[in-house]
């Protein structure tokens, strides 16, 4: 009786991990919803890697906060731009990923803005009209 019962709860054991999505801590991530998988399958880039973070440090002729969003793309070659979305809300700023005919450093995206107050929690990336990534962490460098 206790080896059948081992039996059938190895083959439980592998079916929880199967369905059990492994998180990639240094990779970018799956999407979340359907929509995110959608607007991720329409979009011709990729998010490889994005960071945003506050420096706080002033310097000559320029003010003490800045918010810095920084991007690389999957593919080296890409030419998009950001475009500030009117759509961004009090706690979400929203970047629309744009392709262009050039780009100021292909395989990459950079955005700044003052930094408002209260300071945005989450910066969403859409790219033709849905969410393909977003950032919940934003750094404070001092």
């Amino acid at each position: 009786m206790l080896k059948t019962a081992a039996w059938l709860t190895i083959p439980a054991f592998a079916l929880v991990a199967c369905g059990t999505p492994a998180a990639a801590p240094d990779g970018p991530r799956g999407p979340s919803t359907t929509g995110q998988a959608l607007a991720q399958a329409a979009c011709p880039h990729r998010i490889a890697e994005a960071y945003a973070w506050v420096n706080h440090m002033p310097g000559p002729n320029r003010a003490a906060r800045q918010m810095h969003v920084d991007v690389q793309l999957a593919e080296a070659t890409d030419t998009a731009v950001f475009l500030r979305s009117d759509a961004s809300t009090g706690d979400t700023l929203i970047l629309e990923i744009r392709t262009a005919p050039t780009a100021p450093d292909p395989g990459r995206l950079a955005y700044r803005e003052p930094v408002r107050d209260p300071m945005y929690k989450r910066i969403s990336f859409f790219c033709r009209g849905g969410e393909i990534y977003s950032l919940d962490k934003i750094e404070r460098v001092y």
